[in-house]
């Protein structure tokens, strides 16, 4: 899979997690407002059986429904979801590409410029690689010296 792929693969997986982010947000918003219109019409506000709190808010500018909004998100209790699990595992795997896409272009690159500039022929390479893949791979990386060693192998 060369470079291309994994960057169109990777756009792909973020752009389909950004909608379903958005079309889940929405969705949580829209159960949230209805929880929230019954919690004020049927519950008492902390802030508000407190009168000393109350008054601070009241000389703060804030309306009644602002206490209440500040209220149930201090209530709020936050929950893990599959989705944010999902999300996680997700920006890691497309990390994880990006940074051995980048790594392997790099290979390539760095092959490619000792080639054109004559410092080191595909014949020499492919004589002696396992020392070049051995010296290589603390120094570039592992991704790097794939890249490096598709380049001289003409993969």
């Amino acid at each position: 899979m060369n470079k291309k792929w994994i960057k169109r693969i990777s756009l792909s997986i973020v752009a389909a997690l950004g909608i379903s982010c958005t079309l889940g947000e929405f969705a949580d918003a829209k159960t949230n407002q209805s929880q929230y219109v019954q919690q004020n019409e049927t519950a008492e506000s902390f802030t508000k059986s407190d009168p000393e709190l109350y008054q601070g808010a009241l000389d703060l500018g804030l309306s009644d429904n602002d206490i209440y909004t500040l209220d149930s998100l201090f209530d709020k209790e936050e929950k893990v979801t599959a989705q944010n699990v999902f999300l996680v595992a997700m920006g890691i795997i497309t990390g994880m590409a990006a940074v051995v896409g980048t790594g392997y272009g790099a290979g390539r690159y760095i092959a490619k410029q000792l080639h054109k500039r004559k410092q080191l022929s595909k014949k020499y390479y492919k004589k002696h690689r396992w020392k070049f893949r051995a010296a290589l791979v603390p120094v570039i990386g592992i991704a790097a010296t794939f890249g490096f060693d598709d380049y001289y192998m003409d993969i």
